[in-house]
């Protein structure tokens, strides 16, 4: 038996027949999605072999792993979370879970199980996986120790007692790829290095004039693990970063770390900017082509940041532009996981040399997530005021403007984004929900292709202190409700318009898909129609009026002449 088996949320390993809409299924309730549906939906799952190994797994589990098996005489495996008992016995010391919202407490799962008051699959899947590794502890008398890490770590600081309800040993916080070792051998020896690490977790906390700082918070339980900050092992540099050693699921391969916007929502903005060269990246693309994966998904933050050295965030195209060239000398296809909107629209080449080098067209098209957040001037010059950089709300435009013009880039460059936008942000009136409904309506009148997702506040980043998880549900008001209308039905029109062409199943299941899709997303749609209108006459004409809205605050800026300059750049592979 192996000494550390390390497994993944199986929600985390499905593949939903590789169509980006899908993505956000297990944030649905368990009730109202059918196992058999749920299922289907969510196939191809990830690979195993013989043994129960995962042949493909999420990217931070093959980082974890890449540590021990470069830094530690620890003997290691990747199991399949169907088939982790296979792995577990007496010998087995630690047995390490990666998860990204275990208790469905994430910003779009909230909106999806009613605010926490349903279970969502996302969640019933988490709990089905850890409790077959106590079945399998109880029934090979095993004592290791669990111990579960990941960006949904957090979920366990607002509900800490579902630690010991899930048989869960520590919750570890933090970047841990280069020093996972460490932790590894000193739980096994119960003797942890307090120079390194410390029992607790870091939070933020406000001085008397508003200003978030950073503390740590003491856990005398030991439930939760994090880097002491006094520690000599400082956040990891890349060089200090092990390379994957086995492939990930989708070739995701990361580019760099840290956003540098700092929304004060955002955990991720915290981190500090670093940025893999592209030799390095392409030895991880090298890893997953090895695998048989022909794409490379690059992990990031913010695709437009990397390796900017302009403080207004200019992007750097030249840098940009090496990365893809470099890595597209191996693959068939390249795309990043997050980007912004403003680089896009202040210097529309960022894109469509993008677009260029990785050969994208009407039957290539390139997906990316993007933070849109609001279509509030008020809002971001509130809480997400660098969001705008290069550009400046209310001196070059609007940020409806700046969203819009960005939008007819991306859509000129072959990308589809796939936006987020927000509910009950500090200070959100009812003209900011209309300003965001008229947003999104106006962009939808001119056809362009997009997907928005409607998302619950969880205070991250800067207000993670704060300990507020979002009731968008307790106190919602018309002019919500029609912004959640107007996003999911935005969500019907990509259905149908798009759904056949970009799925990647053989013909018949690219029906069997779209026609479960397009029948899903008209029952969706028709089932929250009718729940507003039974909370009052003013949902129903919140509605109703929010079909047709599609006005926009503008300033007059003039961002023409996109698609020419797209078919007159000149980019070399």
């Amino acid at each position: 038996m192996v000494q550390v088996v390390l497994t993944f949320d199986p929600s985390l390993g499905h593949r939903f027949h590789d169509f980006p809409l899908l993505s956000f299924l297990p944030c649905a309730p368990v009730r109202f999605i059918p196992s058999p549906i749920y299922y289907y939906l969510s196939l191809p799952d990830v690979p195993f072999d013989e043994a129960g190994r995962a042949l493909l797994a999420p990217y931070a589990i093959r980082k974890i792993e890449a540590c021990l098996v470069k830094k530690s005489k620890l003997q290691v495996v990747v199991a399949h979370p169907k088939l982790v008992s296979r792995f577990i016995g007496p010998d087995t010391k630690i047995i390490g879970v990666n998860t990204m919202d275990p208790l469905g407490l994430g910003p779009l799962t909230l909106m999806f199980n009613n605010a926490g008051r349903e279970k969502s699959w996302v969640t019933k899947e988490f709990e089905d996986l850890l409790h077959r590794i106590q079945v399998a502890k109880k029934n090979t008398g095993s004592r290791a120790k669990v111990v579960v890490g990941g960006s949904g770590e957090w979920e366990f600081e607002h509900r800490p007692e579902m630690i010991e309800q899930l048989g869960i040993d520590h919750v570890v916080q933090g970047e841990m790829d280069d020093i996972i070792h460490l932790l590894f051998e000193q739980l096994i020896e119960d003797s942890l290095d307090h120079s390194i690490f410390m029992y607790g977790h870091k939070t933020t906390t406000f001085d008397a004039h508003g200003r978030p700082f950073i503390r740590y918070v003491k856990d005398d339980a030991g439930r939760f693990i994090c880097r002491n900050p006094a520690s000599r092992y400082r956040l990891p540099k890349i060089e200090d970063i092990p390379t994957i050693v086995n492939p990930a699921i989708s070739g995701q391969a990361e580019i760099m770390r840290g956003c540098g916007i700092d929304c004060d929502f955002c955990e991720v903005t915290t981190r500090p900017l670093r940025y893999y060269p592209p030799e390095k990246v392409v030895e991880e693309v090298l890893v997953n082509l090895r695998g048989g994966i022909n794409n490379a998904w690059f992990v990031t933050d913010n695709q437009w940041a990397y390796m900017v050295r302009d403080p207004m965030f200019w992007p750097n195209k030249e840098a940009i532009f090496r990365l893809y060239r470099a890595v597209m000398q191996h693959v068939s296809k390249a795309n990043p996981m997050h980007a912004t909107l403003a680089p896009v629209a202040a210097d529309p080449e960022a894109a469509m040399g993008v677009a260029k080098i990785v050969g994208a067209g009407p039957d290539k098209h390139i997906g990316v997530q993007i933070g849109l957040e609001t279509g509030s001037d008020k809002l971001v010059l509130k809480h997400m005021v660098n969001k705008a950089k290069p550009l400046k709300v209310g001196v070059d435009g609007t940020w409806a403007e700046i969203v819009v013009e960005a939008q007819k880039v991306y859509n000129a460059a072959y990308w589809i984004p796939a936006y987020t936008i927000i509910l009950g942000q500090e200070g959100e009136t009812d003209e900011d929900s209309w300003d965001t409904i008229g947003l999104i309506n106006y962009m939808a009148s001119l056809n362009l292709y997009f997907t928005v997702t409607p998302m619950a506040l969880v205070n991250l980043g800067s207000l993670r202190g704060t300990n507020v998880l979002t009731d968008v549900y307790a106190n919602l008001t018309p002019a919500q409700a029609a912004l959640i209308y107007v996003c999911w039905r935005n969500t019907k029109r990509m259905a149908q318009s798009v759904a056949f062409k970009i799925a990647k199943d053989n013909f018949l299941f690219r029906i069997l898909t779209t026609t479960i899709l397009n029948v899903g997303a008209n029952f969706w749609l028709d089932r929250l129609e009718k729940y507003f209108a039974r909370l009052g006459k003013e949902y129903e004409r919140a509605i109703d009026k929010a079909k047709n809205y599609v006005h926009i605050k503008t300033m007059g800026t003039d961002f023409n002449k996109l698609r020419q300059m797209y078919k007159a750049m000149k980019v070399s592979v």
